[in-house]
């Protein structure tokens, strides 16, 4: 995702909250991975709220959320 300068479209809200979504995603797996459990759950957390901004089911890495 990038920004656009003047003169172009602006970047939606729901568009932004998909990207942290995907974003949050890799870096909750990759504190995870280090045993980093609470950094983890928050990312868990803020990935979630992200999902609901978008207003999508996807959870940025291919796996629907119920």
């Amino acid at each position: 995702m990038t920004e656009t300068g003047s003169g172009g479209g602006e970047t939606r809200p729901e568009e932004v909250a998909a990207y942290v979504a995907a974003m949050t995603a890799e870096m909750g797996r990759l504190a995870r991975k280090h045993n980093l459990r609470a950094l983890g759950y928050l990312l868990d957390l803020a990935r979630m709220e992200a999902i609901e901004q978008a207003g999508t089911t996807n959870s940025g890495d291919g796996q629907r959320i119920a």
